[in-house]
């Protein structure tokens, strides 16, 4: 794979890969990954001001070490952010659970565990793949003959549709949540310009503006949901959880449920038609969840960590030093594909004996939603299987951008 670098007389160093992998459009980024996982390890770069950590043992390291590497304090994260980056949707990624550390992050997460429950989210699994099911059945009814958009058409619908019935919200808010969301999303990408960050501004006064009106009916009148269990708690002691923590909580609930899990249904269903020799495994949920996890660790939709962390102390990994005070990244999409961790990483195989993988992170800040976002993925690559056995490509996919999100300007299929 490193003869990719070879290839391009621009890729001669660690800052030409990084610029690259940061530039929109890029397809492939996996031999960008080899070359800084062989190459540069542990890398400092310029474009992020952080330390990338690419090899397996590294990242795990970093993740089940949260007092060694804990996130920086507010103002501390505030100052390494453009100056155009310190608006509302930015402050609510700084306050949410990923950039916390303990007592507040036990606290935080205790009390959302409480509302997000196993049984919660395990009840809903055959809602989950009824909505999954009818949806795509949908979808194929009305597409016969004409290219679909697999992302804004099949991908999205279902982790919102699935969101609003954990959290309370009207299945009508679907459509604004898909509006919503992105804007604010793109105010961490680091090419992020000033229109950009407006636009993230002005999509979070409308949806926080929305749910609030959502968490004062839940308060009078509750039901049996995450919006109604939040309120609940809130109302037992406010001094655990506040109004600003509860609306951040919620934001980030929705942002980090949606947007990744939509972009992990595209590459799945991509991945499906282009390895349609394990289309047999997804009659049965367990087949068509270890092709999920199996998409999820060679190319997840979220290659790097969300979270910012600080080395509180000199750090050695290996031959590499990371000094106090430094800025530290995982780029999970590099770690999952080292062949220290999985043999033959590049190889796209279901049925791989205990495949290891960081794409749903890991320690105190490993992912709460990791089992509703594999049962959704699963849910839409059952229906697909089962009710699009036609389905095929239409033209070569495009990707948008490879960091912070693998997603597609580009992805369109039609049924045969």
């Amino acid at each position: 794979m490193n003869n990719y670098v070879d290839e391009h007389e621009d890729l001669r160093d660690a800052s030409s890969v990084m610029d690259r992998l940061l530039s929109p459009g890029l397809a492939d980024p996996y031999p960008l990954y080899e070359w800084l996982r062989t190459n540069a390890p542990v890398y400092f770069s310029e474009q992020l001001g952080a330390h990338v950590l690419t090899r397996f043992a590294d990242c795990e390291y970093l993740l089940k070490n949260p007092t060694l590497f804990p996130a920086p304090d507010e103002d501390a994260l505030i100052g390494m952010m453009p100056e155009g980056n310190r608006v509302d949707p930015f402050l609510m990624l700084v306050r949410s659970l990923v950039n916390s550390n303990p007592p507040k992050h036990t606290r935080l997460r205790q009390l959302v565990s409480k509302a997000f429950t196993a049984r919660r989210v395990e009840a809903l699994t055959q809602d989950v793949m009824r909505i999954a099911a009818d949806h795509v059945g949908a979808v194929a009814e009305r597409s016969a003959g004409r290219p679909i958009d697999l992302h804004d058409e099949l991908s999205v619908p279902v982790p919102l549709r699935v969101l609003a019935q954990l959290l309370g919200l009207p299945l009508d808010d679907d459509r604004l949540l898909a509006e919503l969301i992105p804007p604010i999303m793109n105010v961490i990408d680091p090419s992020a310009d000033a229109a950009a960050i407006k636009a993230a501004d002005d999509a979070f006064a409308r949806l926080t503006g929305h749910l609030w009106e959502l968490v004062e009916r839940r308060r009078a009148n509750p039901r049996d949901d995450l919006v109604s269990a939040l309120a609940a708690i809130q109302a037992e002691d406010r001094s655990q959880l506040s109004d600003d923590e509860l609306q951040a909580m919620l934001v980030a609930l929705l942002t980090a449920g949606y947007e990744t899990t939509a972009t992990a249904i595209d590459i799945s269903v991509l991945t499906l038609l282009r390895h349609p020799e394990y289309r047999p495994d997804l009659k049965t949920y367990e087949g068509a969840m270890r092709f999920t996890d199996e998409v999820l660790r060679w190319d997840p939709s979220g290659p790097m960590s969300a979270g910012f962390r600080i080395a509180a102390e000199d750090v050695r990994f290996g031959d590499h030093k990371v000094p106090a005070g430094s800025q530290v990244r995982v780029l999970f999409a590099a770690a999952n594909r080292d062949p220290a961790a999985n043999a033959d990483p590049d190889r796209f195989d279901p049925h791989r004996p205990s495949p290891r993988s960081l794409a749903f992170g890991g320690g105190i800040h490993h992912c709460l939603g990791r089992n509703l976002a594999r049962m959704e993925i699963t849910a839409v690559l059952m229906a697909v299987a089962e009710r699009m056995p036609t389905l095929e490509l239409v033209g070569e996919p495009v990707r948008r951008r490879s960091l912070p999100l693998r997603d597609f300007s580009f992805l369109q299929a039609r049924l045969r």
